[in-house]
C-alpha cells in the first residue's frame, strides 16, 4: 500500500543559516545523513553513522545508474537504501521509488493474534485484536517493537494504537478484550514484564499496570498472571529481554500465579510455584527441577483457573500436571499428569485435554533411582528400549482425554479414532457441545487441518486445510534468539529448531471464536505470508 504525502516548508520562517543547511542537505545525501537516526532494538534512537564501505556504497548509489552488491548480513545496507530513498523523496519530485522483495513474507507486514484461548472478536464483532510485525522467519529480539492494534477485518485495515516488545509468535502478547472498547496487552515496563490498556474510541493508551494478563476474570477487574521472565528461560513461550529473579529457585515461594486488580494496580500472589509443586505428593516427582506454570484458562462460570504445571525429570524428559485453583486460591487440585498438552474447559466441572495420563513410562521415571548420578549415563539407552516395548503394547498412545475437576482423578479418554492428533481446541462460549479445532502439519502434505468436534454426537467436521511455509528460518543471530534460555534447557534444542518454533513461521492455526460463536478466526501462512483469516459458522 503507498500512500503519496507532500511536505511542504515555510522558506520565509528560516534563518539565513538553516536556509544555507536546506540547501546543502538537498543536494548532498552525505550530509543529509548526518541528520537521520536508526531505531535500535536495545539502544533506541542511534544517530546512523555510516562505515567506510557504506560510504563506498552510498558513493556508486549517486554516481552510477545501476549498482549490483554481493553483501554479507547484517551489513546496515537495508537502512542505507531506506536512507538514500528517504533522500530521494524529500528533494528530488522527479524520481520514482519502487521497493521490491523476492519472497511475501518479507515484503508485506504480518498480522498476527496468537493461541486459541482467547476472544479475539470485541463484543460487537467488527474488530479483531492484532499485533503487527515485519518479519516472521526468526523469533523476536530483545527489545525489539511489534505493533499493537486492531483489524476492521470489513475493511481489511490494520489501526495501529501503540508498540509492545512482549512478544512470542505462539501466543502473541495475550492481548484481550475488557469491554466493547477496552482491550489489555502485556508490555515491558521498567525493568519487568506488565500490561497496557487502550481505548480504541480514542486510539490512546489510557493506563499502564504492573503486572502481566494471561486471563482475565469473568468481571474483567483483575487479571491472572505469570512469569513470562521465566518461561522464557525454560524453554517455554516467555518473552526475551527480562533476567528471571527466581532463576536460582527450583520451586519458588514468592512466585507463580498472581492477581491484579486492574482499578488499583495492585498485584498479589495467588499461589506459588512452591505450593503447586507439593500438591499431590504422588505426581510431584520431587526428583524433579526447572518448575514452573503456564497455559491459564478460566472456567465457564469464572469461578476456576485451569493451568499447567510442568517441570523436567532427571532423565532430561518433560512432565506435565493439569491443575485447577479457585480464583481466590482455594482449592488447588491435580487432575492429571503425563505427558499433556492442549486443552480447554468441556464445561464448568470437567475439562479435556490431549495427551496420554499416567501409565508405566510415567511411573518408570519418576523413580528417585533415576536421579542417581552414576544413573543418568545410560539414562538414554534406557528411554529408547522402554519406547519400543510401549508402542508395541500401545503404552505411549495418546488421545483427547476428559477430566472431572474433583479431588480424585477421573480420566476417561474420548473420540478415539476421530480426533488422532494433537491440536489447538477451543468450545464456543455459546454451545460448549461443539469445539473448533486444528492439528500440527501432515508429515508429507504439510497442512494443517481445521474442523468442528460435535461433544454428543462425537463426529467431526473438517472445514479445510492450510500448508505450511516452506521457508526456513534465520539462524545468524542465535545467540540473541536464545539469550536468557538455561543452558541446560537449550541442550534439547538444535539452533535450527530453536529457531523455527520461535519464529512466526511456526505458524499454527490456533482457532478462536467471536462471543457470539458465530464467527471464528485463525493465523494461517498458507498464501506465502502470516495473516488472521475468518470463517463464519
Amino acid at each position: 500500500m503507498a500512500k503519496k504525502i507532500n511536505i511542504e516548508t515555510n522558506t520565509s520562517a528560516l534563518t539565513r543559516e538553516e536556509l544555507a543547511t536546506l540547501a546543502k542537505v538537498s543536494n548532498d545525501v552525505f550530509y543529509f545523513s548526518l541528520f537521520t537516526y536508526v531505531i535500535h532494538p536495545m539502544r533506541g534512537k542511534v544517530r546512523f553513522e555510516l562505515y567506510p564501505y557504506q560510504k563506498s556504497v552510498l558513493y556508486n548509489f549517486v554516481k552510477e545508474r545501476f549498482n549490483i552488491l554481493l553483501k554479507f548480513r547484517q551489513a546496515g545496507i537495508t537502512e542505507l537504501i531506506s536512507m538514500y530513498c528517504l533522500w530521494l523523496a524529500m528533494y528530488h519530485p522527479n524520481k520514482k521509488i519502487n521497493i521490491i522483495s523476492i519472497k511475501d513474507t518479507t515484503a508485506k507486514k504480518v498480522l498476527i493474534f496468537g493461541f486459541h484461548d482467547l476472544v479475539a472478536f470485541n463484543q460487537t464483532g467488527e474488530k479483531l485484536l492484532s499485533l503487527e510485525a515485519d518479519v516472521i522467519n526468526r523469533p523476536p529480539l530483545p527489545g525489539e517493537q511489534f505493533g499493537v492494534g486492531y483489524v476492521l477485518w470489513e475493511k481489511q485495515e490494520f489501526v495501529r494504537l501503540g508498540e509492545t516488545c512482549a512478544l512470542n509468535y505462539p501466543q502473541g502478547a495475550r492481548q484481550q478484550w475488557i469491554d466493547n472498547t477496552h482491550f489489555i496487552v502485556n508490555n515491558r515496563v521498567g525493568d519487568h514484564w506488565g500490561a497496557d490498556i487502550y481505548n480504541v474510541e480514542s486510539g490512546k493508551k489510557v493506563k499502564t499496570i504492573d503486572s502481566t494478563c494471561h486471563i482475565l476474570s469473568a468481571d474483567k477487574k483483575k487479571c491472572f498472571g505469570i512469569n513470562y521472565a521465566r518461561l522464557h528461560r525454560l524453554g517455554g513461550y516467555g518473552y526475551i529481554g527480562i533476567d528471571d529473579p527466581y532463576c536460582n529457585e527450583e520451586t519458588p515461594e514468592k512466585d507463580g500465579i498472581y492477581v491484579t486488580d486492574i482499578k488499583n494496580n495492585t498485584t498479589k500472589l495467588l499461589v506459588s510455584i512452591q505450593d503447586i509443586s507439593e500438591c499431590d505428593a504422588t505426581t510431584s516427582a520431587h526428583n524433579g527441577f526447572h518448575h514452573y506454570v503456564t497455559h491459564l484458562v478460566l472456567s465457564p462460570n469464572g469461578k476456576r483457573i485451569a493451568f499447567l504445571h510442568r517441570f523436567f525429570l532427571s532423565d532430561g524428559g518433560l512432565r506435565t500436571r493439569l491443575m485447577t485453583i479457585g480464583v481466590d486460591g482455594k482449592d488447588l487440585r491435580c487432575l492429571a499428569v503425563g505427558f499433556l498438552s492442549h486443552f480447554d474447559w468441556r464445561n464448568d466441572n470437567s475439562i479435556f485435554i490431549w495427551g496420554r495420563a499416567g501409565g508405566n513410562i510415567d511411573a518408570m521415571r519418576s523413580n528417585p533411582l533415576f536421579s542417581n548420578p552414576l544413573i543418568k549415563p545410560f539414562m538414554g539407552v534406557a528411554k529408547s528400549l522402554a519406547r519400543k516395548v510401549l508402542k508395541r503394547s500401545k503404552g505411549m498412545s495418546m488421545s483427547f482425554l476428559m477430566c472431572m475437576d474433583k479431588d480424585i482423578k477421573d480420566i476417561k479418554p474420548f473420540a478415539l479414532g476421530i480426533i488422532t492428533e494433537d491440536g489447538h481446541p477451543m468450545c464456543c462460549p455459546t454451545d460448549r457441545n461443539i469445539a473448533i479445532c486444528d492439528n500440527y502439519p501432515d508429515k508429507l502434505t504439510h497442512c494443517r487441518t481445521l474442523f468442528f468436534y460435535d461433544f454428543e454426537k462425537n463426529e467431526r467436521t473438517n472445514l479445510g486445510t492450510f500448508r505450511m511455509s516452506d521457508e526456513q528460518p534465520v539462524t545468524d543471530n542465535f545467540i540473541q534468539f536464545s539469550q536468557g534460555v538455561d543452558l541446560e534447557i537449550m541442550k534439547l534444542f538444535s539452533p535450527a529448531l530453536f529457531s523455527f518454533t520461535r519464529s512466526g513461521l511456526h505458524c499454527d492455526l490456533h482457532p478462536r471464536w467471536d462471543a457470539n460463536g458465530k464467527m471464528v478466526a485463525f493465523d494461517s501462512i498458507h498464501e506465502g505470508t502470516r495473516q488472521i483469516y475468518i470463517c463464519k459458522k
